[in-house]
């Protein structure tokens, strides 16, 4: 590496050495740092002698403040308003459900109760009607039985035979 050397006033140089022994760097080194940093960063050293890095760093607070600040107005209300229509419309749509399914209940609820009805009447009905078939059914044997006694009584007029009293028994 070639040695170059530059000119600064005594003011810079003395800078430089602080600088030098505050940063535990030889003079080649630092200046060569400083070279890349201004080049890296595109910051004009001849600007920033004029510019406070506090008022820097403020200004640029208030432009992320500014635009957190866009971006709450622009994207993050608009989002959380159509978050919270979302859910009216969501919480709607299930008080509309619930109603529609208590409404279907209530109907399945009253047609269960009318074909339990319809199926009780017709269960008392078709025990009416055997009761009703079991008493012409006795009626008509009663009236047999009958029938068979008499022609018993007019076959063995005496009861010789004791076919009477026999047919008697198979009745009783």
């Amino acid at each position: 590496m070639t040695k170059k050397s530059i000119i600064i006033d005594p003011k810079a140089h003395s800078e430089l050495t602080k600088l030098a022994e505050s940063l535990k760097m030889n003079y080649g080194s630092l200046v060569q740092e400083m070279i890349y940093y201004f080049k890296k960063t595109g910051i004009d050293p001849k600007d920033a002698v004029n510019k406070n890095p506090a008022l820097m760093v403020s200004a640029l607070d208030k432009r992320i403040v500014s635009f957190l600040k866009v971006q709450e107005r622009d994207i993050l209300k608009p989002l959380r308003q159509d978050v919270f229509e979302y859910q009216k419309i969501q919480k709607d749509d299930n008080a509309n459900l619930i109603t529609a399914i208590n409404k279907i209940l209530n109907q399945h609820s009253v047609r269960t109760a009318e074909i339990k009805k319809n199926h009780l009447e017709n269960f008392n009905l078709i025990n009416s009607n055997d009761n009703s078939r079991t008493k012409l059914m006795n009626s008509e044997l009663e009236k047999n039985r009958q029938a068979i006694i008499v022609l018993c009584q007019l076959i063995d007029d005496k009861n010789k035979s004791g076919a009477l009293d026999k047919i008697k028994s198979i009745f009783s």
